[in-house]
């Protein structure tokens, strides 16, 4: 990535984010709004909040809607309580089998030790949820030194959960357990990074644009005008801007391969993904690191893939605003881009291949062999396969390596030699996986 890239993108990141505060500054090409005005009444449902906002200040970026959908303090899905294991709307690996944890945690060991085994550590996570596969890392490191371990969460009510899950381990192993509300709190430090980005990215709200003769125009969300609340029919749509915008310019340009779409494609583009990927590879310019990201998508872009979870099962990200979680595929291929000159990076591959290289099948058998009772068999056995299902979790998720320093020097297994290279041009892609 060049530097007049670069700078492209961090003034898109910049302007993306001033966007999200000030709502929308271009009407879409659908139905005018004739006399409306801003909201009189108190609303009472995030579907009026969006509502409200679209008839004031016309459509809103695909990325504001879900930035509301996911964090409004009143109606939005992480406002509603725990949403995260099997009584929630989506369950994560680490809750699914302890194994998850330990192989990740086997990893990070075996970059240490590609790295000459430095003396001072710290571990960082993005985004651990209620803690648990910090938890699992943890103790499988229960004989390693760590100075320190970093969680990065926003939510203060998150940071409750995890402190009451990680404190007393922290406080066992004699790490100090540190909470930064954003990655710019983590600062470059001589101490070896060890860091987990697990299903992290997918959440970072997307741009969406679509390429035309002159460019890229944003696609936005807008009332849909055959709306009846009585009908079993959106009350939002997506459209296009009439015209260009800044934003429009700026992030489309961000890398190469999206200039290599064709007219009528459309593109999700995140640049906080590139922002935080970024500061975590710098993050680890000084005492050097390695780390895993792990999350659905490709090493590709998308056009489609916005969807909600609800109860464990895909919803339109239309339907009944806040009541699910939104995420999109992640870009593999962007986050490359961004640690460019930063770090060095390797794969993706298959979850299911990276836990196979590290060793499930032998730790799955060593736990069924030490169960209770068969109903503990079963439920470790059913757990580990989910994680590497081949028709599931084992290749909907990808593992993808980010390594600085002596880490990352030789090969970095089970990837392979890093790479800095990325697909010439994107795959369209018109389904969104479920």
């Amino acid at each position: 990535m060049s530097i007049n890239v670069r700078r492209s993108l961090k003034l898109a990141g910049s302007f993306a984010r001033g966007c999200s505060r000030q709502q929308n500054l271009r009407p879409l090409s659908t139905l005018p709004e004739k006399g409306l005005v801003g909201a009189t009444t108190q609303p009472q449902s995030l579907a009026q909040v969006i509502d409200d906002s679209i008839k004031a200040t016309g459509p809103m970026s695909v990325a504001r809607y879900m930035q509301l959908c996911l964090t409004h303090p009143n109606w939005g899905y992480y406002s509603q309580g725990d949403v995260f294991g099997r009584e929630g709307d989506f369950i994560t690996s680490p809750e699914i089998s302890q194994v998850f944890g330990e192989l990740v945690a086997i990893w990070l060991l075996t970059r240490w030790m590609a790295a000459g085994a430095p003396e001072r550590v710290r571990l960082l996570e993005l985004g651990p949820g209620r803690g648990t596969l910090m938890d699992d890392v943890l103790r499988a490191l229960a004989k390693f030194k760590i100075d320190s371990v970093t969680l990065v969460e926003y939510s203060e009510k998150m940071r409750g959960i995890q402190q009451e899950k990680l404190g007393p381990r922290c406080e066992a192993l004699g790490a100090k357990l540190v909470f930064e509300e954003e990655i710019a709190g983590v600062k470059e430090s001589p101490l070896f990074t060890m860091f987990i980005a697990h299903e992290f990215f997918d959440a970072m709200p997307v741009h969406v644009f679509q390429r035309d003769e002159a460019g890229f125009r944003e696609v936005r969300v807008d009332r849909n005008p055959s709306y009846l609340p009585a009908a079993n029919n959106p009350r939002f749509r997506l459209g296009v801007d009439r015209e260009s915008s800044l934003l429009a310019s700026l992030l489309p340009a961000s890398s190469a391969r999206f200039g290599r779409l064709p007219i009528g494609a459309r593109v999700e583009i995140c640049p906080d993904s590139s922002r935080i990927m970024r500061s975590v590879g710098e993050a680890m310019a000084e005492g050097g690191g390695a780390g895993l990201v792990i999350d659905y998508g490709s090493d590709r872009s998308f056009s489609n893939s916005v969807r909600g979870f609800r109860k464990h099962k895909v919803v339109d990200l239309f339907e009944e605003p806040g009541t699910a979680d939104l995420t999109a595929n992640v870009d593999f291929a962007y986050l490359k881009e961004s640690l460019d000159g930063v770090a060095e990076t390797a794969g993706p591959i298959t979850q299911a291949k990276f836990l196979l290289s590290l060793g499930l099948e032998p730790r799955l058998a060593k736990l069924i062999s030490s169960a209770a009772d068969p109903t503990q068999r079963k439920r470790i056995e059913d757990g580990a396969k989910r994680l590497i299902d081949k028709t599931g979790m084992g290749t909907q998720y990808q593992v993808m390596a980010v390594v600085k320093g002596p880490a990352g020097e030789d090969d970095v297994y089970p990837f392979g030699k890093p790479s800095k290279d990325v697909p010439e041009a994107p795959k369209l892609e018109e389904k969104s996986k479920s």
